[in-house]
């Protein structure tokens, strides 16, 4: 589902319906039309924030874990890089499956209950995680077993949809044959993300927040909706937190 249809909903006092569906499932569902979206405002964003932040990390040569890899977007950028290791963590088996299509020597693994168990202690360089924290319900668990991985002087790339957003109504969401699908999601606010990482010995390196602005409003002008793009001006959408373990 859009932006604009989650924010149109939501200014219509839209009821979201309780029935929500396990990250898995959802996607098995979604792979098959995952990477034709064209129309949507976060990936688009999420692109932009993950490539400045990948841009002020050296990972040539480096082992790098993508948690949530999904059908690899943010793949043929890194690989560009030279990292000595690309390996892919994912819930959904379909879009691993599509994943493989685009990189059939892929590593990748289905991941359960956060478990990297094929990994051993602090053996890869870099962790990233775009838009897949929010199905995590224990963060401070799974933050345990990323430490646990991660080398010392290892660096963490998470971007998320921005809490703001969902906590006004912004919902994680498509439409599968026309029916609209929600997908089961916790809201993890950016004070408690870095209260954990702080724990895990992290430091904050930098945090990008992106808003609803000029830079997103061709996408509000190709669905006719400019009246929603107004009223959601400055509306926080999306973030990026760049981690470094000291």
């Amino acid at each position: 589902m859009s932006l604009f249809q989650q924010i149109k909903k939501r200014l219509s006092d839209f009821v979201r319906p309780k029935k929500e569906i396990e990250p898995a499932e959802a996607y098995n569902l979604w792979s098959s039309t995952y990477d034709e979206q064209t129309d949507n405002p976060i990936v688009f964003l999420d692109k932009i924030v993950f490539d400045e932040l990948l841009a002020s990390i050296n990972i040539e040569n480096k082992i790098i874990v993508d948690i949530g890899c999904g059908t690899g977007r943010h793949w043929e950028k890194m690989i560009l890089n030279k990292p000595r290791e690309l390996i892919g963590y994912e819930v959904s088996n379909e879009m691993l499956n599509k994943l493989h299509e685009k990189y059939p020597k892929a590593k990748t693994y289905l991941i359960h209950e956060n478990n990297l168990k094929e990994l051993k202690d602090e053996s890869c360089d870099l962790i990233i995680s775009t838009l897949v924290i929010g199905y995590i319900e224990n963060l401070s668990k799974a933050f345990v077993e990323w430490n646990r991985v991660l080398k010392k002087n290892g660096e963490i790339i998470i971007t998320d949809f921005h809490p703001a957003s969902l906590r006004k109504g912004a919902s994680r969401s498509f439409k599968n044959n026309q029916e609209l699908i929600f997908i089961k999601n916790y809201i993890h606010s950016l004070k408690q993300i870095k209260t954990i990482a702080k724990r895990m010995g992290w430091d904050e390196i930098s945090l990008i927040q992106k808003r609803v602005d000029e830079s997103i409003k061709h996408f509000f002008e190709k669905n006719n909706s400019l009246q929603v793009y107004e009223k959601s001006l400055g509306t926080l959408i999306l973030y990026g937190y760049y981690f470094k373990k000291v």
